[in-house]
């Protein structure tokens, strides 16, 4: 929406590090089902002239702080039992329907693969 809107910067603020050091290629995304994500965000970052971002601790990225506690099923602030926040994992990504080619690669660990006895333990 902001590349049709003519939009040549953008700022992106997050309260994840990690997700914030996998877009600009710093860490690997190992999850199959985020790393399609990734793709799509990075592919996205490319149609801009200029990309910033930000962490924002979480204590004071309220919006997202509230979603989190929903899903972890703690207490919401006074403020907020008001609203009503609708919260889901689709099982097929929008991403995967929208028509946008993505290439992503992921290892499938078999039952009688040899780290299958470090990965259990960990």
């Amino acid at each position: 929406m902001l590349v049709e809107l003519g939009i040549q910067s953008v700022e992106i603020l997050g309260d994840s590090m990690l997700l914030l050091k996998q877009i600009v290629g710093e860490y690997r995304c190992l999850s199959p089902s985020l790393a399609i994500y990734l793709v799509v965000a990075r592919n996205l970052l490319k149609e801009f002239r200029e990309a910033t971002w930000e962490h924002i601790p979480t204590e004071e990225n309220f919006a997202a702080n509230e979603l989190a506690q929903v899903a972890t099923g703690k207490q919401m602030s006074e403020d907020c039992v008001q609203r009503i926040i609708k919260a889901g994992k689709k099982s097929l990504p929008s991403v995967l329907t929208s028509g946008m080619e993505i290439d992503v690669n992921s290892a499938i660990i078999t039952e009688d693969d040899w780290r299958n006895p470090i990965i259990n333990y960990i």
